[in-house]
C-alpha cells in the first residue's frame, strides 16, 4: 500500500512537468486527436520509450483541455514501483482530494501496472474520458483486445519524422515549391544528412550524444524484455538484438540465428525477436506472396525503429549509407501505417518496398542511394520493372541521394526522386 503523503507529492511533482514548453516540437500526430475527443473511446498512445509519448500527452492536455480539467499520472516514476492495481482507488481519491472531481484521465506507461485493464475498464464504465500510453505493443494489444474490444482508438508515436526534425531546427516546409529555393534546399539537405545519422529520438536530436541511444537501447532490452519476460539467457538476447541491428535492412533467417547462438529451437528465436519487436526496437518485413502460408515461411527482412540506434551501436554502420536510406524509408512508411512488404521474383530481382491497400498493390518503391554506376542503375530499373509488371502498375519510384528525373522504360514510367524530398513532400 503506497503512502498517501508520498502519492500527493508524486502527483504534484508530475503535474508541474506537463505544463507547456516552447522548446517542444508539436507532433504531427496531434492532428489525429481532435476527431477522437467527441468519442467515449479510450485513446491508446503507443510507441517506443523516449520517443515523446509523455510530451505528446502534455500537448494534448494543453491544446485541448488544460491542467484544471485533467488527472495525470506517469507510472514510469520509480517512486511508484510498488504501486498495484488495488492502490488505484487510493490514487483516484488523492486526485479528487487535491483537485476536485475531473472528467479526463491521463495515465502514462500503463504497462507498468499489472492488471491495469480491469481498472481502466471500470473508469470507462464510470464515464471518464481516458488517455493511456504504453511502450509494449504486444502487451497492450493483447489486453485491449481481450478486455476493451471496440472501446479504444490507437495512435502511434515514433521518434521524430524528418519533418518534425526540421521543425526542431526551425525549418518549416508548407509548400513543395519551397524545396526548389537554393537556400532552403541546401539547409534541408544538410539537415537530412544529420537526420540520417542521428535519427529522431528527441533527446538524441537535442544533445547529439550517441551514448544516450546506447543507454536507451540497453535499458529497453533489460526493462521491457529481460525483466518482463523473465529471460534467463540475458547475454544471448542482447547479442541477438545487436545482430539484428547490424543487419538492419537485410534478410535474416530464424534458423541461422538459432545456429549462431546455439539455441534449442526456432521457436525460441521467434519468441526472442517477438519480444524485441513488441518494444518497437525492430520490425519484421515479410516477403510478398499471394499465399499467406507461403509468406509466413519465406525469409523476412529486419528494420530498426531509428537510424540513430544503427549508427551509435553498429561499428561501421554509418558508412553503409544505402542501408541507412532504406531503413529511413521503411520507418517513414511504417509511421504512416502502410501495409508494406518487400518483393522478390523467381529470378531474385528484388524491390525494397511494395505498398498494399486492401487487396491491391498500389506502389513499388526502390531505394538506391547512388545511381551513378550504370550497371547498378540497370539492375535497379530491371527489378522495378519486374515488380510493376507483376502488379500491373504503370509507374514506379526510385529514391536516391540527389537525382530527380523521369524515364519511360518499356511502357512504364520510372520516377527518380531524392529521398529528402520524398519524406518532406509525402504529407504536403
Amino acid at each position: 500500500m503506497i503512502r498517501e503523503d508520498l502519492l500527493r507529492e508524486i502527483i504534484l511533482d508530475q503535474q508541474a512537468l506537463i505544463k507547456p514548453s516552447p522548446e517542444y516540437v508539436e507532433r504531427e500526430a496531434i492532428k489525429k486527436v481532435s476527431p477522437l475527443l467527441r468519442l467515449k473511446h479510450i485513446t491508446v498512445i503507443t510507441g517506443p520509450r523516449r520517443a515523446g509519448k509523455s510530451v505528446f500527452l502534455s500537448q494534448i492536455i494543453n491544446k485541448f483541455y488544460g491542467l484544471d480539467e485533467v488527472f495525470y499520472l506517469n507510472l514510469d516514476d520509480e517512486r511508484l514501483f510498488s504501486l498495484t492495481v488495488e492502490d488505484m482507488q487510493t490514487v483516484m481519491d488523492t486526485f479528487k482530494y487535491l483537485f476536485g472531481r475531473k472528467g479526463v484521465i491521463f495515465l502514462d506507461e500503463i504497462q507498468n501496472l499489472e492488471g491495469w485493464e480491469r481498472f481502466i475498464s471500470r473508469l470507462y464504465n464510470e464515464g471518464y474520458k481516458i488517455f493511456i500510453t504504453g511502450s509494449n505493443a504486444k502487451l497492450l494489444s493483447s489486453e485491449l483486445s481481450t478486455h476493451l474490444t471496440g472501446r479504444y482508438m490507437e495512435i502511434e508515436i515514433f521518434p521524430f519524422s524528418f519533418r518534425e526534425f526540421l521543425n526542431f531546427h526551425h525549418v518549416r516546409i508548407i509548400d513543395k515549391k519551397e524545396l526548389y529555393k537554393s537556400d532552403v534546399k541546401v539547409k534541408v539537405r544538410k539537415l537530412f544528412d544529420d537526420f540520417l545519422q542521428i535519427g529522431g529520438f528527441p533527446e538524441a536530436v537535442k544533445y547529439k550524444e550517441p551514448e544516450i541511444l546506447r543507454t536507451l537501447f540497453s535499458d529497453v532490452i533489460t526493462k521491457d524484455v529481460v525483466l518482463r519476460y523473465n529471460i534467463r539467457e540475458v547475454k544471448t538476447i542482447k547479442e541477438i538484438a545487436h545482430f539484428l541491428l547490424i543487419n538492419s535492412a537485410n534478410e535474416f533467417s530464424y534458423n541461422r540465428i538459432k545456429n549462431i547462438y546455439s539455441l534449442g529451437s526456432i521457436h525460441t528465436v521467434k519468441n526472442y525477436i517477438g519480444y524485441l519487436s513488441s518494444t518497437y526496437l525492430f520490425f519484421e518485413l515479410p516477403r510478398f506472396s499471394f499465399s499467406l502460408k507461403e509468406m509466413q515461411t519465406k525469409v523476412k527482412k529486419i528494420y530498426s525503429i531509428d537510424n540513430g540506434f544503427i549508427t551509435s551501436l553498429s561499428i561501421g554502420a554509418s558508412r553503409d549509407i544505402g542501408k541507412l536510406y532504406e531503413n529511413l524509408v521503411f520507418t517513414e512508411l511504417r509511421r504512416q501505417k502502410k501495409e508494406i512488404f518487400y518483393y522478390k521474383d523467381k529470378n531474385n530481382k528484388e524491390v525494397d518496398f511494395i505498398v498494399k491497400e486492401g487487396s491491391e498493390v498500389k506502389e513499388c518503391i526502390q531505394v538506391c542511394y547512388d545511381v551513378s554506376d550504370q550497371e547498378t542503375l540497370k539492375r535497379e530499373i530491371s527489378s522495378l520493372l519486374s515488380c510493376l509488371e507483376k502488379f500491373n502498375l504503370k509507374k514506379g519510384l526510385i529514391l536516391t541521394e540527389n537525382v530527380e528525373d523521369v524515364q519511360e522504360v518499356k511502357g512504364k514510367r520510372i520516377l527518380f526522386l531524392p529521398a529528402y524530398r520524398w519524406v518532406v513532400e509525402r504529407k504536403l
